[in-house]
């Protein structure tokens, strides 16, 4: 008998059974072989060692009596019993056996019938040591679950926290509103003879008040975008960046900007959404080119087989890449309010759109030599 890569073959030469016990001992993988009566016939050392068994454990046993009890799997005991009786191969069964010293191990059973004319039939049984492949799976599905638990829980919270936003900046436009009014009345009130320092503080409140309700409307828009569905449909992104620059333009009175926007291909997405996000990179371009004497502004997009990388560029303040990790941030601003207006939301809400449609954003930017916003869409 020759042993080869785990089969049994054999030879019309009848090759001595010294030489394929020689064989056999070479073998790392345990290898048990059986007679027609399920008793063992002859074993390799890595067998003996994975078992914590000896050969005068295995002789004339009943080779069921002596493992299949100690076995979990009882398929096991079919598979090998069906292999001898039915011209059939069992493989790939997994089963856990329980070691002498109480440690459990985890295998993986192939089982083969073997023959040749004249010569009794046999089982050969390989069997591997799966514990650690076993375990580490284990290890998988638990940290998945733990996983699944954080990711539900933090779910709940940020639906506990979107929805607490929501309320408390609706119930904020009432009290707001007041303050707005009483100093509308306080301003133009006949006869009240203000100061100009008076004046000057009332002007401050409304002003104040003014900042504070575009806040809490941003605060409401973010809360909805994080709350309704998103409707997706086929877009046309260079008819919305047109429509948003349209839009824009009204506001931007002797002013030298040069906008250029390339061909962009259609993406799958909500419109109404998309355009806050057009609406808003657009008005930050607007803003942070407001000191150059020839603004310039340019609208294109760069395509692989899944995607597509849309950016505008612009040649504004720009900013210095350490901050920029922070650029996304809720309230976060890079740059002095009494300079550049903004309540610190824009961006933050435009990251929350791209990343509820699967894609992402970041920017690029150097200090007085403008930036470069990109995000990327499926298609």
């Amino acid at each position: 008998m020759i042993f080869c890569s785990g089969r049994i073959i054999i030879n019309r030469e009848r090759i001595p059974m010294k030489i394929a016990e020689s064989i056999l001992k070479s073998l790392q993988q345990s290898v048990l072989v059986l007679d027609g009566t399920l008793r063992p016939v002859i074993a390799n050392p890595a067998f003996f060692q994975m078992f914590e068994l000896s050969p005068t454990d295995l002789e004339g046993k009943f080779i069921p009596e002596l493992m299949l009890g100690e076995i979990c799997e009882p398929s096991l005991r079919v598979v090998i019993e069906s292999v001898i009786t039915n011209d059939t191969n069992g493989g790939g069964i997994e089963a856990v056996y329980s070691l002498r010293s109480g440690k459990r191990i985890y295998l993986r059973v192939n089982a083969r019938r073997i023959h040749e004319d004249g010569l009794p039939e046999m089982i050969l049984v390989e069997l591997r040591n799966i514990t650690k492949e076993k375990e580490t799976e284990m290890q998988i599905q638990e940290l998945n679950h733990a996983l699944h638990k954080h990711v539900v829980t933090v779910d709940a919270v940020n639906q506990e926290l979107e929805s607490y936003g929501h309320s408390v900046s609706h119930d904020l436009r009432t009290p707001l509103r007041f303050v707005n009014r009483i100093a509308h009345v306080l301003l133009h009130e006949p006869g009240a003879n203000l100061s100009t320092v008076a004046i000057r503080q009332i002007n401050m409140i409304l002003q104040a008040t003014t900042e504070m309700g575009r806040l809490i409307e941003n605060l409401l828009i973010f809360s909805q975008v994080s709350r309704e569905p998103i409707k997706k449909r086929s877009v046309d992104l260079k008819r919305l960046f047109q429509d948003v620059v349209k839009e824009l333009e009204y506001g931007q009175v002797n002013r030298d900007v040069a906008i250029k926007i390339q061909d962009l291909p259609l993406c799958h997405g909500d419109q109404i959404l998309l355009k806050e996000v057009a609406s808003n990179l657009m008005a930050n371009a607007f803003k942070f080119t407001r000191r150059r004497e020839r603004a310039k502004i340019t609208i294109g997009c760069t395509e692989t087989e899944d995607e597509a990388i849309y950016y505008i560029q612009d040649n504004g303040v720009g900013f210095d890449m350490s901050n920029s990790d922070s650029l996304f941030h809720p309230f976060h601003k890079l740059h002095e309010s009494a300079e550049f207006e903004g309540t610190g939301i824009g961006l933050a809400l435009v990251k929350r759109i791209i990343e509820r449609h699967g894609g992402r954003i970041w920017a690029e930017g150097e200090v007085d030599k403008g930036a470069v916003f990109y995000f990327m869409l499926g298609k």
